[in-house]
């Protein structure tokens, strides 16, 4: 009966452990960039392979006549219950007939306007 067949990244753990830390900084980074370049290229040949697959064409195309229909009317807006109107008269933020409107308050705009001095007023 044949043995366990080895695992492959033992070999590879093994072979790291035994690089300085130089070495292994270096070999991180080329392997980070290694996979990071494999992944955009799958994905450039997935994008390719979309954009292919799409019918263009038919973007610029008329639709059938069925997709032409024009929509369907809006119902007519429903007629106010006497509870709308209820909710609406007891807002709290509405103001009552009760209360009598702001007045203006004084302001920059109620101040008298001041002359520039004239060349003799110095």
């Amino acid at each position: 009966m044949p043995g366990p067949t080895p695992d492959p990244f033992d070999r590879v753990r093994d072979a790291f452990a035994s690089l300085g830390t130089s070495e292994k900084a270096a070999f991180v980074l080329e392997a980070t960039f290694s996979t990071i370049g494999q992944a955009l290229a799958e994905t450039g040949r997935r994008a390719a392979e979309t954009i292919e697959s799409l019918n263009i064409d038919a973007w610029f195309t008329a639709p059938p006549a069925s997709h032409g229909a024009p929509p369907p009317p809006e119902p007519p807006p429903m007629a106010a219950t006497p509870a709308d109107i209820e909710k609406t008269a007891a807002r709290p933020d509405a103001p009552s007939a009760e209360t009598p409107p702001p007045k203006k308050t004084p302001g920059a705009s109620d101040a008298p306007r001041r002359r520039p001095p004239s060349d003799d007023e110095s």
